[in-house]
């Protein structure tokens, strides 16, 4: 007859705390600081605006005005097509031009057109065409651009909606 095997014995070990840090907030370094408490996120990712489609027409794609309506679109969660002016201006009919942009596009920003041509549009599309939305004085510190960012999202929210 054989002898089962004993049982090893368990070792039992006090749980380890989580280490807490020493003296006050202001003593901490910066890593400390932000690892303690996380910092929150620069603008808030709500999306009103997805599923939209904009139309952006205008020159120069890489311009900041361009730039900077591009990201309050794409920040409500719009999407944002660059069309060249060339083509919407060229021989064709005005009126032929506002519909196809009307169907495709639930707003139209226009940047650097003439202000007859961009009133032409107008009056062919039922969307709401912007003449220079995001255009004006390049801002010179970060606020003002967030501003305007802030701007830009505002008058579209408030024509979308």
């Amino acid at each position: 007859m054989t002898a089962a095997p004993s049982p090893m014995p368990q070792q039992k070990f006090p749980p380890v705390p989580p280490p807490q840090p020493q003296g006050s907030p202001s003593d901490l370094s910066l890593d400390m600081r932000m690892a303690i408490s996380p910092v929150p996120a620069s603008r808030p990712r709500s999306a009103p605006l997805r599923g939209m489609s904009l139309g952006l027409v205008c020159a120069q794609a890489q311009a900041p005005a361009a730039a900077l309506f591009r990201e309050a679109a794409e920040d409500l969660g719009a999407q944002v097509t660059v069309l060249d002016p060339a083509r919407i201006t060229g021989d064709v009919a005005m009126d032929g031009v506002g519909r196809l942009l009307g169907r495709l596009y639930g707003a139209i920003e226009c940047q650097g057109l003439a202000p007859a041509l961009v009133r032409q549009l107008a009056e062919a599309t039922s969307v709401p065409v912007f003449d220079g939305l995001a255009a004006g004085a390049a801002p010179e510190t970060g606020a003002e651009r967030d501003r305007q960012l802030r701007a830009v999202q505002a008058a579209l929210l408030a024509a979308l909606r």
